[in-house]
C-alpha cells in the first residue's frame, strides 16, 4: 500500500501582486469552544458515597448484587466519555431478584 503524499501551497513567485495579498487566515483558539464542567464539591461526593453505601443490601432478598441506576447526565471527558460518578442517580436495581428501588422514594416495581 503506497503511502500518501503530503502536499504543502507555496504560491507561485512570478505571479505578479498588486500589494493586496489574500487575506490571513483566521485562527480561532481551542479554549473558546471548551466548556468547563463544573467541579463537584466534595459534599456532593461524600453524599453521593454515603448513599451508595446505604444501598448497598437488596432490600426485598438481603443480597449485595445492588447496582446503581443513573440519569444521562454524565459530565463528558475530552474523549466525549462519561466521567463514572459524574450522573445524577435515579435508583437502586437488585440483579439477583430484579427489584427496584428509588433514591427517596419506596419500591419502584410495586
Amino acid at each position: 500500500m503506497p503511502m500518501t503524499e503530503l502536499r504543502l501551497f507555496r504560491p507561485d513567485a512570478n505571479v505578479a501582486t498588486d500589494g493586496v495579498g489574500p487575506s490571513p487566515p483566521v485562527v480561532y483558539a481551542i479554549g473558546a469552544y471548551r466548556v468547563r464542567a463544573p467541579k463537584p464539591s466534595r459534599r456532593t461526593i461524600v453524599s453521593r458515597a454515603r448513599l451508595i453505601h446505604a444501598n448497598r443490601l437488596c432490600p426485598s432478598c438481603g443480597r449485595t448484587t445492588v447496582v446503581p441506576r443513573e440519569f444521562a447526565d454524565a459530565t463528558l471527558n475530552r474523549n466525549l466519555l462519561p466521567i463514572p460518578g459524574t450522573a445524577t442517580l435515579a435508583g437502586f436495581s437488585c440483579h439477583g431478584c430484579g427489584h427496584e428501588w428509588g433514591v427517596d422514594a419506596g419500591p419502584l416495581d410495586g
